[in-house]
């Protein structure tokens, strides 16, 4: 008999079995999108692809965009911009050959209000999506989503735009740093914080690359619908509770990667924290520059982005925001407080006038001055 065989195997047969998946679709796909292993690389992408010498970026926004342009692209220069209390952009005006990268911040933005600032800045825009992944794109910007933000993978994002050309990248790979996903099944996401930190780092450090197959396998397993309303589900809940306590004027709810809650009380993300609510900081950076304006000052050290993602729901929600209000009674409870014996301190007593301001109050009573 004959052994010998002209058949050449080219993939792996038998063995134990790998982590199984479901099969589906990616949410973002076609020959527009080009899919990167992080958000801030997805930005130098569209700016590569768009040619520009210059780029507007907001001071409200993270550090690492300006250290991926600076290592990426050295030849684009850099201005900043500040933002409004509608969180648009102030006296920008970009010219030949230069963009403007604008944030959807907290997702929020009516879809109204981003269609006016895709005609403002048509063909100088790239929009940043990475809070708002089911923003619809538009036509003639770039936009640029995160996945990290809204599932379960240690890396990912989307940068879509007509015509985009596909560079030559290297393959990106993620299963060394996947433990901190898998870990928090079944010791909880704060058990496995510092792995998360550590796959942050290496994203500042690793460069731009395309997503790992592992990332986008999981991603074609995932129920966006789901995802979708359920996050809706929980900014409409949350919104019901905090709205009339919130000084950011919410226009639209919509599937966001967080609820923006803002308040004067500036020790609230800290107090959360404690109570095992955790809540991240956009940005520290932003309030230790000179360079920002008080209003986004304002926001690094005082905004609470609370959590509505697909792991939770009403009675979760419900949970969040009554801590909240809770913890917010407290500390007008201690400034109260706080106030009333202050000014007991200031005051030297004398009985005499105190009888004085009584009978002078009294007198006075029922009288319009």
């Amino acid at each position: 008999m004959n052994l010998q065989s002209d058949v050449t195997v080219t993939r792996e047969y038998g063995g134990y079995l790998p982590l199984e998946l479901p099969k589906g679709q990616e949410y973002y796909r076609g020959e527009h999108v080009v899919a990167l292993n992080s958000g801030r690389y997805a930005i130098v992408y569209a700016l590569l692809d768009g040619g520009w010498e210059r780029i507007y970026l907001p001071c409200y926004l993270c550090r690492t965009v300006e250290t991926a342009i600076r290592r990426l692209a050295p030849h684009v220069d850099i201005c900043y911009y500040h933002i409004d209390r509608q969180f648009l952009p102030m006296n920008v005006h970009p010219k030949e050959r230069e963009c403007i990268l604008w944030v959807n911040y907290f997702g929020i933005q009516p879809e109204t209000v981003i269609d006016q600032m895709t005609e403002i800045y048509k063909g100088h825009l790239i929009l940043d999506h990475t809070q708002s992944f089911f923003s619809v794109p538009r036509d003639h910007v770039y936009q640029v989503y995160s996945c990290r933000k809204f599932f379960g993978v240690c890396d990912g994002s989307y940068v879509i735009g007509e015509g985009i050309r596909k560079r030559p990248l290297e393959q990106h790979y993620s299963s060394a740093y996947f433990a901190h996903l898998i870990q928090s099944h079944e010791h909880g996401t704060n058990h496995a914080y510092r792995l998360n930190k550590e796959n942050e780092m290496r994203l500042n450090n690793c460069g731009m690359g395309l997503m790992s197959s592992l990332t986008r396998a999981i991603l074609k397993g995932t129920d966006y619908f789901s995802v979708r309303d359920r996050r809706l589900a929980n900014m409409k809940t949350l919104h019901g509770i905090l709205g009339p306590y919130n000084e950011l004027q919410i226009q639209a709810l919509t599937p966001a990667m967080n609820y923006p809650f803002l308040c004067p009380d500036r020790s609230l993300r800290e107090r959360l924290v404690a109570s095992r609510i955790y809540v991240p900081q956009l940005w520290r950076e932003t309030a230790e520059n000179e360079a920002s304006s008080q209003w986004e000052k304002y926001l690094s050290e005082h905004l609470c982005l609370l959590p509505v993602d697909q792991r939770y729901g009403e009675a979760d929600m419900y949970t969040i925001g009554q801590t909240v209000l809770e913890l917010i009674k407290e500390e007008q409870a201690v400034y109260e407080t706080q106030f009333y014996y202050t000014m007991l301190s200031e005051r030297t007593y004398d009985p005499a006038g105190d009888r004085r301001d009584r009978v002078q109050d009294e007198g006075t009573a029922g009288v319009c001055l």
